[in-house]
């Protein structure tokens, strides 16, 4: 049974090993593919990001043109080519200077078709106004937009005349085309920019990849790189992600053509710790997967704590049928040493053997009714068949009993002292009760050495009758205190070689006492003796 034992032993912890081994390569494996997944994600919500901003940029463009060609300077004509011709336009722009620059700056003509003018007047979702349209246009025609740049921009330089000649003196060895760009251009009109312009695009661009970040319910802590230089990329990990380093030219009129100043930008964003945010994603399985483990381990340690406990149980009941055997045949020995003492010792003519022979035999049949009927209560009580018959019980009536039968049967010096603070009578099944009662004291004169001395104490507390029997025996050691009221356990005796028992007598005392709704307990100490404490109800419940 043994080797059996450990080879389950051995095949649950192999069993147990490879679903634990299993299920953390499959977690690895999940949290692998979500980190690739995580870093997808942040890479595509920058993208977006990106994205918003420009679209902004462009909205911004198209305010920006809708205004600067709705004023009143301006001057826009349409005009067909020739008078048959109904289809290709004319586009002419004439802007008047309102200061003392040069007298007006022309767009050079533009020819676009009626139909091109219609398909971009579709476009604007509510009825456009002609700058509206041109703006359109300009977004899908690249020589055009370059016009208005040049157009506008010397449009600004025209209304800050009074600045530009003041620059053009103090930077007159400069060529006049690199102070128009680097100098005044940057600093008017739609070339300018503010001068917090950096955190401002930084700031958007943030708020933007946030949004996103949230969208795809992502939200771990990062670091937002923005800089006029590119960075070192490093390479994501288990432990850390980066996004790809984009180009930002969301300002201004920058992405439209050549730059006033060098405002182009990098920005990538880098988690230090996305396992959690990848751990958060898996929330869900990985949980299912810890409590699949942990259940399993539950079950394989249930099945071993069964297996044991049936292995102890086979061993108990084992010990009991031979301590049963030993009891049994005892007391059938003696009674057939008492009968051929009749037969052939001639005892029948002698009225004092006589009386003597059967005195043993009735001695002995009562010994071997009682091993009968305590068996056949244990074989009651596990099938819940016992009915209690409660009835007003006199305790020092019973008690008394008990105490004078044990005198009579024991063969031990016994000294046995009754103590009673005012508990006259109990309601309870007689005969059980008294059983009770009778197997702690025979353990207590049983496992204790002569003389013996045993103390019976009974009293009142919190509405039950106490009886605490207390005696100066070997003692139980600590580890069974637990186990001495379960079926079949015996303590082992020690130097104690002669004490048989059945090991059933506690468990069967602890059955009686709780079908009665009170309670038993133990207190005890090696070589110094035991206590059984009774708790029974003093109401007829």
């Amino acid at each position: 049974m043994k080797k059996k034992l450990n080879i389950l032993f051995i095949l649950v912890s192999l069993s147990l090993l490879g679903i634990i081994v299993f299920q953390v390569y499959w977690s690895v494996s999940a949290y692998r593919v979500n980190k690739t997944k995580f870093d997808t994600d942040v890479n595509v919500a920058m993208q977006k990001a990106m994205d918003d901003c420009k679209k902004d940029y462009f909205d911004s463009i198209r305010v920006v043109l809708v205004r600067r060609l709705s004023d009143t300077a301006i001057k826009i004509s349409v005009d067909t080519l020739h008078e048959e011709d109904t289809i290709h336009k004319q586009l002419t722009i004439t802007i008047k200077n309102k200061h003392n620059g040069p007298a007006f700056i022309q767009l050079q003509p533009f020819h676009i078709t009626s139909n091109q003018m219609d398909y971009y007047r579709a476009m604007i979702k509510h009825k456009a106004t002609l700058p509206e349209v041109i703006t359109e246009a300009s977004f899908y025609i690249p020589s055009l937009m370059n016009q208005w740049q040049m157009l506008l921009g010397l449009n600004d330089i025209q209304d800050h005349w009074a600045e530009t000649e003041a620059f053009l003196k103090a930077h007159s060895n400069i060529p006049r085309d690199t102070v128009f760009v680097r100098g005044m251009v940057k600093q008017y009109g739609i070339y300018a920019l503010p001068v917090n312009y950096r955190q401002a695009d930084s700031l958007k661009l943030n708020n933007y990849f946030k949004l996103e970040l949230a969208k795809m319910n992502i939200d771990p802590n990062y670091w937002f790189y923005f800089s006029t230089k590119h960075t070192q990329p490093h390479k994501p990990d288990m432990f850390y992600s980066e996004t790809a380093e984009y180009d930002y030219k969301y300002h201004g009129f920058i992405f439209l053509g050549v730059s006033a100043r060098n405002a182009e930008f990098f920005a990538r964003a880098a988690f230090f710790n996305p396992q959690w945010a990848v751990l958060k994603s898996m929330l869900l399985p990985l949980c299912l997967s810890v409590f699949l483990m942990l259940f399993t381990v539950y079950c394989f340690y249930y099945i071993i704590q069964l297996v044991i406990h049936q292995k102890k149980l086979a061993e108990l009941k084992d010990d009991f049928i031979n301590n049963m055997t030993h009891e049994l045949k005892t007391p059938i020995a003696t009674i057939t040493v008492a009968v051929e003492g009749l037969q052939k010792f001639n005892a029948l003519n002698d009225p004092e053997k006589t009386r003597r022979y059967l005195q043993t035999a009735r001695t002995e049949l009562s010994r071997l009714d009682n091993l009968v009927t305590k068996v056949l209560n244990i074989a009651a009580f596990e099938n819940k068949d016992i009915v209690l018959e409660k009835e007003k019980i006199n305790v020092d009536d019973m008690v008394n009993e008990i105490i004078s039968t044990e005198k009579t049967k024991s063969g031990k010096e016994l000294h046995i002292t009754y103590t009673n603070n005012d508990v006259e009578t109990i309601y309870a099944d007689k005969l059980h009760f008294r059983n009770v009662l009778v197997n702690i004291v025979d353990n207590a004169i049983k496992y204790s050495n002569e003389p013996v001395s045993i103390t019976i104490s009974c009293f009142k507390q919190a509405g039950n009758a106490v009886f605490a029997i207390k005696d100066n025996g070997i003692g139980i050691p600590e580890q069974h205190i637990n186990q001495v009221f379960e079926k079949f356990h015996r303590v082992p005796t020690g130097n104690v070689h002669n004490v048989k028992g059945t090991g059933l007598g506690l468990s069967y005392a602890k059955y009686i006492i709780t079908v009665h709704g009170g309670d038993i307990t133990v207190k005890s100490e090696i070589n110094k003796g035991s206590e059984f404490i009774v708790y029974i109800p003093l109401s007829n419940g």
